[in-house]
């Protein structure tokens, strides 16, 4: 049985993803509204994180994947402090969709990612087609140099 995953962090870039989930495929883009970007998520390395923080009025955007139902054991492993909730996300046709995310449901501040982190963000968002100012955002956005993955 597969469900939808919606994946609005370093998870867009399928290659990425791939690495966790062979079986993951790609739906193409989507959107979630209410909702915008941070990186208020303190990794283990004291870098930022994606989260998604509602806000009334923004988009966020990301990739819709189907996986299997058994695929989610592997990805809650892998997305530590993040609990996994589900939305309603609209689709590149415009269909809306259920599909599970994965949220830091806390309040923190904004805390730089690593440069190599964020590549995954913009590989993630050309590869999958999302809207130029986002990629132009996801360009822009602040960060640390390097650190090893």
């Amino acid at each position: 049985m597969q469900e939808l995953y919606f994946a609005y962090g370093s998870n867009m870039s399928s290659r990425r993803l791939r690495e966790r989930l062979p079986s993951a495929r790609s739906l193409g883009q989507a959107s979630l509204a209410d909702h915008r970007l941070a990186t208020n998520k303190p990794g283990r390395d004291g870098s930022g994180k994606a989260n998604l923080v509602a806000t009334d009025g923004q988009r966020a955007w990301g990739v819709l994947y189907a996986v299997t139902v058994s695929d989610w054991r592997v990805l809650d492993r892998f997305e530590l402090d993040y609990l996994r909730v589900h939305c309603e996300v609209v689709d590149h046709q415009h269909q809306r969709r259920i599909a599970h995310f994965y949220v830091w449901n806390r309040l923190g501040p904004e805390l730089a990612p690593f440069d190599w982190y964020l590549a995954h963000l913009v590989e993630g968002a050309r590869e999958h087609g999302l809207p130029r100012h986002y990629i132009a955002q996801l360009e822009a956005w602040p960060r640390r140099l390097s650190r090893a993955e």
